[in-house]
């Protein structure tokens, strides 16, 4: 992290360490993992670090294939937007999009493996069928119904309804329709337009791009392994968002994430610009610390046991109690599709139990603060 959003000191301190103890090709693995191979391609190049040439192949190499999918997801996620807006269906990219249209030069600064792209609720049903008369297809096979009862059921999703649908070439877009208690018309009312490749689309305010990131950090419970891209996002939204940003991030309960980003920013990037603490709550001050503190100590230790937030909030466990009972052999196979399009592990029910009950044995107190946090925060922020 101090490699690719330090100052020029910290960045060539960490190069210096990381070529004294040879570990740059477990450096690109690592980037490839966290899908940043473009952004320590470009810190390679403008600050000549010196890097064997085998690895630099390799570098060049991944860095090349990851443009290749961010190209076509770019040109899906444009030609989405625009049949949604010539339809006068109302709807805006946001997250990896609005990030590049905003804050980069071009797509080769930063990788997309998808497009976001928000609508209104009550649009959701004429958007899909409109994307899929376009050749769009949904990635989840399960009857539609059957998979809207399972978001809506699981506290995974923090209030997020979403469809994956891809084209013939491979480009990936999400299309949202809801983002827990946030006002997602509010939203598309504060749409600007900006060009990307050669097209002009409706893409999310600046304050919004921000926020929106700070709430899929969240929705990735701060797990360093999901969210490094949004880190170095928002270190470049630090300079975009006017001081208002704050009270928009109240409404939407994100202030106490957003000052966990401050602090997350502060760390990596030497940023000295408190957009969000200087007017925090000390309620908000504090789940900033602790959610900061479970970011770094998940960088440090490995990921923690997300389950473990079920257990300081009663909303999860209502969600997974409603889902069970509308028939839990279908909320099961659906939990199981869910994980398999993440390339996460199913795990059976008995399994996941016990590792829940492990994590929990051996929490400290310190650790116990962080989950609480975490989990009022996902509270905050999915109320409907």
């Amino acid at each position: 992290m101090q490699l690719l959003c330090g100052s020029v000191e910290r960045r060539r301190q960490a190069a210096d360490e990381i070529a004294h103890t040879d570990e740059w090709p477990a450096v690109i693995e690592l980037a490839a993992q966290w899908r940043v191979l473009p952004s320590l391609e470009i810190c390679v190049t403008e600050m000549c670090l010196e890097v064997p040439g085998t690895v630099r192949v390799d570098l060049a190499r991944r860095a090349a294939a990851a443009f290749v999918q961010t190209t076509r997801s770019i040109r899906a996620g444009c030609a989405a937007a625009r049949a949604l807006d010539g339809h006068g269906i109302r709807c805006a990219a946001f997250k990896g999009l609005a990030a590049l249209s905003y804050l980069y030069p071009s797509p080769r600064h930063r990788m997309l493996q998808d497009v976001d792209i928000l609508i209104r609720p009550e649009d959701a049903d004429a958007a899909l069928k409109l994307l899929e008369d376009d050749g769009f297809r949904r990635t989840s096979q399960e009857p539609w119904n059957d998979y809207l009862a399972f978001i809506r059921n699981s506290p995974g999703y923090v209030g997020n309804e979403a469809a994956s649908l891809s084209d013939a070439q491979g480009g990936v877009i999400d299309l949202h329709w809801r983002l827990g208690g946030i006002d997602a018309a509010a939203i598309l009312g504060r749409v600007q337009r900006r060009r990307v490749f050669d097209s002009e689309i409706p893409v999310v305010s600046a304050i919004d791009g921000m926020l929106l990131t700070v709430h899929h950090v969240l929705r990735n419970d701060f797990v360093p392994h999901d969210v490094p891209r949004d880190v170095l996002d928002f270190v470049r939204w630090q300079d975009l968002p006017p001081s208002d940003a704050f009270a928009t991030a109240e409404n939407w309960g994100l202030a106490g994430a957003c000052v966990a980003m401050e602090k997350m920013a502060a760390e990596w990037s030497d940023s000295t610009r408190p957009l969000f603490s200087i007017h925090a709550t000390a309620e908000d001050l504090r789940s900033g610390k602790n959610l900061a503190a479970l970011y770094f100590h998940q960088l440090q230790e490995g990921a923690l046991n997300t389950d473990l937030a079920y257990l300081a909030s009663h909303r999860p466990l209502r969600q997974i109690l409603s889902g069970a009972l509308s028939g839990w052999t279908r909320y099961r196979a659906s939990m199981q599709e869910s994980e398999r399009l993440n390339g996460e592990t199913s795990l059976p029910l008995s399994s996941r139990l016990w590792n829940l009950a492990k994590a929990a044995a051996t929490l400290s107190p310190g650790r116990w603060q962080m989950v609480r946090s975490l989990a009022r925060a996902k509270d905050h922020v999915s109320r409907n």
